[in-house]
């Protein structure tokens, strides 16, 4: 056999080779790539941007809870929701955050911080359909009544104890009922079972 007609053969399995070479390479990055991505999509967030808290024609000043469709109107309050407990702790991270946010989120209110607002969301995710029975234990110290305002008695407990007092103790009741911690969907607010949450 010449070599003239060995070299079409060559030439076509040098094709064939590279094609398998280039299907190879792009498996192997988009194998490497994709899963990458999803994972970081999935991942949950450091903070919630609650400086800039928004809320559907100011819904969510009157009384009510933060997590009530029918009382606040919040993208904000859904992407809180949508980390399920795992919300928690990144708003307790946030409870000594001095930044100011955009607007008051409650009418009467001054000017408030990110921390103002971790607070707010905090205690009202911990708050009973009755809007009178706080489900986490272990938070006396920082939820009383001084017989005025709700602002009032706010700023008069960030007084008295600052915020780290505050994050101090929702950390240590985080820390002592987290694996029990569960969402009630009926009465839309967080409660702690008696039985450990293994989710």
């Amino acid at each position: 056999m010449n070599l003239d007609m060995r070299i079409p053969g060559i030439r076509s399995y040098m094709t064939r080779a590279g094609v398998a070479f280039s299907l190879v390479f792009v498996l192997f990055f988009v194998i490497t790539t994709v899963p990458a991505n999803c994972q970081k999509a999935a991942q949950k967030p450091d903070k919630f941007p609650l400086w800039n808290f928004d809320e559907v024609n100011h819904s969510c000043r009157a009384k009510g809870r933060l997590q009530d469709k029918d009382y606040c109107e919040s993208k904000m309050m859904d992407q809180i929701l949508a980390q399920g407990k795992n919300a928690i702790p990144i708003l307790i991270s946030q409870l000594t955050d001095t930044r100011k946010s955009k607007e008051p989120i409650f009418d009467f209110w001054g000017p408030m911080t990110v921390g103002d607002v971790a607070y707010s969301v905090l205690m009202d995710l911990f708050l009973d359909s009755d809007w009178k029975t706080r489900t986490m234990p272990g938070l006396k110290q920082i939820d009383y009544d001084c017989g005025a305002s709700a602002e009032q008695c706010y700023q008069q407990l960030l007084e008295k104890h600052g915020r780290k007092f505050i994050q101090n103790q929702w950390l240590a009741a985080w820390n002592a009922n987290k694996d029990r911690i569960y969402w009630d969907e009926k009465d839309r607010c967080f409660r702690v079972s008696a039985k450990i949450d293994k989710r």
